[in-house]
């Protein structure tokens, strides 16, 4: 039956286009909201989860505002319900220099979720597909890692207000790509592969009790090359992680194997050790080749992508491969972040 409006019938065809108007004019609305005056409240949110706004995008890929909005809500939950106080640090997302470290989260996590989704897409391109199975498997040793899979779900819950499809989505899975796409680079550079033959040609003459400044001559790079591959004194916090990990513990006069670093490979001997100020110190001897590394591969391979960025404060520079703010004056404060913002954990990690 057909409703009447002052005696007149009202055909069910008008209701529906007067529904697919109302329709249209509300998306338009709500995307100036978004776009031109940065909405954000109750009403937006639930219209970003029927509607995939984009705030990134190229070729067929988006990257939707409620996604950023979702990782970038579990990341202030990281902060603000964690007390930092025992370790003299502090949390406040809601001065104004609070809502510009904010802003720079957001930033940063807009990059993140672009460079996941490239290192997915390379990866399929690649067919270095990961299954449900594999996914499941990862997930399984991280709750072995956390002791249970209740504390494991607790605890997401608590920091991030995650479940484990979250944690699997967020987490676990662009780290299976990146780890994947990481071997199959390595596995086919072959620049990666001289450097690597160098540096084992280099751990031969050692073994063979060749002297090791001559070695080094040989085969080092950089300015350990010119110097014989004297390096000086250091304590662990000036070393690598990966070099500290396997060298700290050898005596006066030992040396290592083949370390791989991020910086390429290296040999490291200790000369000397000694304790100053209450801090162990090594003096080192080092044979380096220097190999690219993922982080160099990536960097290129971002900068061959042109993407659009939707958000008003927010550009895609293409020479740098990254998004960065349009605003001077967030810029200013981002470059001198931990300047202006002293005692804030926030900055730190």
């Amino acid at each position: 039956m057909r409703e009447k409006v002052g005696g007149k019938k009202i055909r069910p065809v008008t209701i529906i286009l007067g529904l697919i108007v109302f329709l249209i004019v509300y998306v338009i609305g709500a995307g100036i909201s978004i776009y031109v005056f940065n909405a954000d409240n109750k009403l937006i949110r639930k219209t970003l989860q029927v509607i995939p706004y984009p705030v990134a995008s190229w070729g067929t890929n988006i990257i939707t505002e409620n996604k950023l909005k979702s990782e970038l809500d579990s990341a202030r939950m990281f902060y603000e319900n964690q007390d930092f106080s025992d370790l003299g640090m502090r949390v406040d997302f809601s001065t104004e220099d609070g809502k510009k470290r904010l802003a720079i989260k957001e930033k940063n996590i807009l990059n993140k979720l672009i460079e996941n989704q490239l290192i997915e897409n390379e990866a399929k391109k690649r067919g270095l597909a990961i299954n449900p199975e594999d996914i499941s498997q990862a997930v399984s040793r991280k709750m072995q890692e956390y002791g249970s899979e209740d504390y494991l779900k607790n605890n997401l819950t608590k920091l991030y207000g995650w479940t484990i499809a979250d944690f699997e989505d967020n987490i676990v899975k662009p780290d299976m790509y990146k780890e994947k796409l990481f071997t199959d680079i390595q596995d086919k550079d072959s620049a990666r592969t001289e450097a690597k033959n160098k540096i084992n040609l280099a751990l031969n003459e050692l073994n063979a009790k060749k002297d090791f400044a001559t070695v080094a001559q040989k085969y080092s790079e950089g300015e350990s090359a010119k110097s014989q591959g004297e390096l000086g004194w250091f304590d662990k916090s000036e070393m690598l992680p990966e070099i500290a990990l396997s060298i700290f513990n050898l005596k006066k006069g030992e040396r290592s194997g083949i370390i791989e670093s991020s910086l390429g490979f290296h040999i490291i001997m200790v000369e000397d050790r000694k304790v100053e100020n209450g801090t162990e110190m090594l003096q080192l001897k080092q044979i380096f080749v220097r190999a690219n590394n993922f982080s160099d591969w990536l960097d290129a391979y971002v900068k061959g992508f042109n993407i659009h960025i939707f958000s008003k404060d927010m550009y895609w520079n293409e020479t740098d491969g990254q998004v960065e703010f349009k605003n001077s004056t967030l810029k200013d404060f981002e470059s001198n972040l931990e300047k202006n913002s002293p005692g804030d954990i926030s900055v730190l990690f």
